[in-house]
């Protein structure tokens, strides 16, 4: 894998032009919110994808890469809007880089362009879980076994696993539901067996003599037996010649069409046309409703967006709720969605029987018309093959119950003319009954090959049954098979992860859960998760464990995970925002736990928390002088602004050269404000008291600089203990530009008076008083930095005794212990 070098954005997102310098180490990205931090993950994204997870997948709507991956003011120039990304693979040391344009975001420019690079870009794309959010961070945590199981198989690229077992799940559906229809036609087609051999039920003994009686009276020998595949007019044709078979049988005839009538009559009486409206009723009132039917399947992500709920921001759209407001709907909406539920299931249980109804009439309706042709005069019976068909056609609609629209237009419709089958039914019936009577031998043979007909029907039906059945019993059998293995595989591998997981939460708890333990436990499309609370039991994540500590589950299993399915070749991972909750008392384990465990991976942080900044470069994880970027403002027209000197200096004198005093008075106070609270920090510095932290310049200024006065002061005393007189006189030179930078800022009138500072005395100034006053700030800001390597001096140790004054390349190195 990779190690990202450097990152150059252009007219992207909410960047115009930004250029980052990783230099393949961790980096962070400080700021407020809305100062684009996010920007920049979506660009190193965007750069190894092409996609923006931000602006697709679930719940993204209408946004999209393409319309709204440019900066706003860049929409109409999409080929202006890309971002190129340096980079080096970690396996051979080569370094590429990689610019993709939003106008041709799959046809990015790799320099150079040989297929290793290729390959490892490849692998990237398959694996776009580098990046991780905190929403994308708390799904393996709080979201319910099924979505866990997806999300968790997905990161570990066994989402075809998943995928496999739906399609035989859907494969087994598909063969058990169809063995209903199957059955009713096996049942209709025994009924008319049964009645074509003059038996009230099957028995082997009573077919046999019902069956022999006619043989007997033909001339042909006995059966003795009875098998699958016996054929009951067998030695028929011999004995009679094969013209006989053609002839229709009347007494089977007439009680085929007598059954017809019947079940005609059934249909048209009351109890059934009064069955068939309340389901219309029923249907009509689930279809007003409609809206919730179709959304049966969302009960899950209605569940899942009770536990991500954070009290505060709904986790689908992120507007604030109040709690009992967004519980009160949600948990309105899943009881709705589980009666609706329960009101289609008692529909579908209603409808079943009106279905076999209308099969069964499909049937007759079948059988009756082949007597047409067979008359003297035939008879047209095309309705009868039309109406069997729409039969059919209404009944498997009604099983299939949805679209609801179609079904309740089949109750709606009428599906078959009655009149018009009866017209023609008359038509047949008085042909038939005009047929002469058979003889004792017509009537044996009519009995013969009716029943055969019934009896082949009965069977190839019985086949039918036979099959579906083995089907499905083969493919439910092919399921479970399949859970079995699929299930003992995942053990193996999750009993790994939950291993790993497990070592490192206990790592950034050892305070108070150093004896922590949990279960990852699969089963066939879910993936249970229970952490122990304290010896009390396993019980999920959300239960009883703190934000905080939650989101440090969400990462321990994302490394852990991640570690499981990369290797070595976990090289680099961007956490966008994902340590917030994480309580001040654990920053610092989870900063050593990123830098001890995870030596090989370079981690890109985002925080608008300057504590955590602090945390990650007193912990090391990044370096304190170049390891980060921290971005104080952004705005429409700039995008983010770096807090830099360079940068701060040049944008003031911009506004003098334009005589805006106020916006360049402005902008001084607030670049100050960061400064001081900086230099405070580093240098130890004492500062009143803010229970809302909300420290202005005039709180933070005075004190860092009285502190590094002090601490000079400290470093004059120790040089002159210890003899050291070149020490001596460059601390001294150092202090006394200080008192004259302080001149040129008044800062001492501060203190004398409150009014007279950075309010709107500075806006109200004159750009010929305000230069020199920017000046001089620069100056004094400039002697607490070294000039060598730029960074803010700080004290150390940062806890206890101070031992010296230091810069990170050691240029500067005041000793502030004095000789005993």
């Amino acid at each position: 894998m990779i190690r990202i070098q450097k990152i150059h954005i252009h007219e992207f997102r909410g960047v115009r032009d930004l250029t980052l310098d990783l230099s393949g180490e961790n980096f962070a990205v400080c700021g407020p919110n809305g100062t684009g931090k996010s920007g920049v993950v979506d660009a190193i994204e965007f750069a190894l994808t092409g996609n923006i997870s931000r602006l697709s997948g679930r719940g993204t709507g209408e946004l999209s890469v393409k319309d709204h991956g440019p900066h706003v003011d860049s929409r109409s120039k999409p080929e202006q809007a890309y971002v190129e990304l340096t980079f080096k693979i970690v396996a051979s040391n080569k370094e590429a880089t990689i610019t993709r344009t939003v106008k041709a975001p799959s046809k990015p420019t790799i320099t150079p362009d040989d297929p290793q690079i290729q390959a490892v870009l490849g692998h990237i794309a398959e694996h776009p879980e580098f990046v991780l959010s905190r929403r994308e961070l708390i799904r393996y945590v709080l979201a319910e076994p099924g979505e866990r199981s997806k999300e968790v198989q997905a990161l570990l690229r066994l989402d075809k696993i998943e995928a496999l077992r739906a399609t035989l799940q859907k494969i087994y559906n598909a063969h058990d539901r169809g063995t209903k229809p199957l059955e009713t036609a096996k049942n209709t087609a025994r009924d008319n067996l049964l009645k074509k051999l003059s038996i009230t039920k099957w028995s082997t003994l009573d077919v046999l003599t019902e069956v022999n009686k006619r043989r007997i009276i033909l001339g042909l020998p006995e059966l003795k037996e009875f098998e699958k595949d016996t054929s009951i007019k067998d030695g028929l044709a011999t004995a009679i010649g094969t013209e006989a078979a053609a002839r229709i049988q009347k007494v089977q005839a007439l009680k085929d069409i007598e059954t017809l009538q019947n079940l005609l009559m059934a249909l048209g009486e009351k109890t059934f046309t009064d069955s068939r409206t309340a389901i219309l009723k029923d249907l009509t009132d689930l279809n007003n409703d409609a809206d919730s039917l179709g959304k049966l399947t969302h009960e899950s992500l209605l569940q899942s967006a009770l536990k991500l709920f954070d009290d505060e921001h709904c986790p689908v759209c992120d507007n604030e709720w109040k709690p009992e407001d967004f519980k009160a709907i949600v948990n309105n909406k899943i009881q709705h969605l589980v009666a609706v539920k329960k009101k289609k299931e008692g529909i579908e249980q209603k409808i079943a029987p009106v279905a076999a109804k209308l099969e069964t009439l499909s049937s007759a309706l079948v059988t009756a018309a082949k007597y047409g042709p067979l008359l003297a005069k035939p008879i047209n019976v095309q309705i009868f093959q039309d109406q069997a068909k729409a039969l059919t056609n209404s009944a498997k609609q009604l099983r299939a119950f949805l679209p609801l629209l179609d079904t309740i237009k089949a109750f709606e419709s009428e599906v078959y003319d009655a009149s018009a089958i009866s017209k023609t039914l008359d038509e047949i019936k008085k042909a038939i009954s005009e047929i002469p009577e058979p003889s004792q031998q017509e009537a044996a043979r009519d009995y013969l090959v009716a029943g055969q007909e019934c009896l082949e029907s009965f069977r190839a039906a019985s086949r039918q049954l036979e099959t579906c059945k083995e089907a499905a019993e083969h493919s439910k059998k092919v399921l479970e098979k399949y859970g079995e293995v699929v299930t003992a595989e995942l053990n193996a591998i999750y009993k790994n992860v939950e291993t790993a997981f497990r070592n490192l939460y206990r790592i950034i708890n050892q305070d108070d859960e150093s004896k922590f333990e949990a279960q990852l436990t699969p089963s066939m499309g879910k993936l249970g998760f229970g952490v122990d609370f304290y010896g009390r039991g396993f019980f999920p994540p959300g239960a009883y464990h703190s934000e905080g500590h939650q989101d440090g589950m969400g990462l321990c299993l994302y490394l852990a995970l991640m570690e499981h399915l990369l290797g070595k070749n976990f090289t680099f991972a961007v956490l966008d925002d994902v340590l917030m909750s994480v309580d001040s008392g654990h920053r610092r384990e989870v900063c050593s736990l990123l830098k001890q465990k995870f030596p090989n991976t370079q981690f890109i942080v985002t925080t608008h928390d300057d504590i955590w900044l602090r945390h990650m470069q007193t912990a090391a994880l990044i370096k304190k002088n170049k390891g980060f970027a921290h971005f104080r403002t952004w705005s429409v027209e700039l995008g983010p602004t770096e807090w830099n000197g360079r940068d701060v200096w040049k944008e003031i004198e911009d506004h003098l050269a334009k005589n805006d005093v106020r916006a360049a008075s402005s902008l001084l106070r607030h670049y100050l404000e960061y400064f001081s609270k900086e230099a405070c920090h580093r240098l130890r510095a004492q500062v009143v008291f803010r229970g809302d932290a909300q420290f202005t310049l005039g709180d933070l200024m005075p004190p860092s600089v009285s502190r590094l006065k002090n601490l000079l002061k400290d470093g004059k005393k120790s040089a002159d203990s210890w003899g050291q007189d070149n020490k001596k006189s460059q601390i001294e030179a150092l202090d006394t530009a200080i008192d004259e930078a302080k001149k040129e800022t008044d800062l001492d009138q501060w203190q004398i008076n409150g009014s007279v500072h950075y309010n709107e005395q500075w806006a109200s100034l004159n750009k010929n008083d305000f230069d020199p006053l920017a000046r001089g700030f620069k100056k004094l800001t400039e002697l607490f930095e070294c000039q060598k390597c730029n960074e803010l001096l700080y004290v150390v140790p940062d806890r206890g005794d101070k031992e010296a004054l230091r810069c990170g390349c050691g240029d500067i190195n005041i000793n502030l212990v004095t000789k005993s």
